[in-house]
């Protein structure tokens, strides 16, 4: 039951960003891609077969080792 609440919770977050970055796209103040890419997260959190997807995606892999690489950045001096 609480695993259906929170995968609600995080497509109505999905859906909530993505609302956001199309406004973006029409006002030129509004940044569009932070919004688009937090609806992206929430959409993978939210489908197991969208993460999975993603995960074998080329550039997410590069994306997820530059962050981690960022997060700890004892890494970088290898």
């Amino acid at each position: 039951m609480i695993k259906h609440i929170h995968r609600g919770l995080w497509l109505a977050a999905g859906a909530a960003f993505t609302l956001l970055g199309i406004i973006g796209l029409l006002l030129p103040v509004v940044p569009q891609l932070p919004f688009f890419l937090a609806a992206l997260l929430c959409f993978m959190r939210c489908s197991k077969r969208l993460n999975g997807w993603m995960e074998k995606q080329p550039w997410f892999i590069q994306l997820r080792k530059r962050f981690k690489k960022l997060r700890n950045p004892w890494l970088s001096l290898r």
